[in-house]
């Protein structure tokens, strides 16, 4: 199995989780009432994380695949953007026009 299907078998897997503490349910952690957790700490960054590396040091095919998964990612992929941004000017012309699609959809 694969870094990527790894990573996305696992949030599958800890999405259904509810994440409380026994006699607690329903109550919130302190300190993170609304809040989402930046870093890699959760499987989202993670995956992010893994496309960008792709981007980096994938083969073309790797490459591609990436481009267009970060730009489904949406806004929430913007880190990603230097990565892409160097890849628009790449050989392969698909992987080119993959990396200009992904920016565009990541600035919407």
């Amino acid at each position: 199995m694969d870094r990527r299907s790894w990573i996305t078998l696992s949030f599958a897997l800890l999405a259904g989780c509810s994440g409380t503490t026994k006699g607690k349910a329903g109550k919130k952690p302190r300190g993170l009432a609304g809040k989402r957790p930046k870093g890699p700490k959760t499987m989202g960054n993670l995956l992010l994380d893994s496309y960008i590396t792709d981007l980096k040091q994938g083969p073309v095919k790797s490459q591609i695949s990436a481009a267009k998964e970060l730009g489904n990612m949406g806004a929430g992929a913007k880190s990603a953007l230097p990565a892409l941004q160097a890849l628009t000017n790449h050989a392969d012309a698909k992987l080119s026009a993959a990396a200009k699609q992904a920016i565009q959809s990541i600035k919407k």
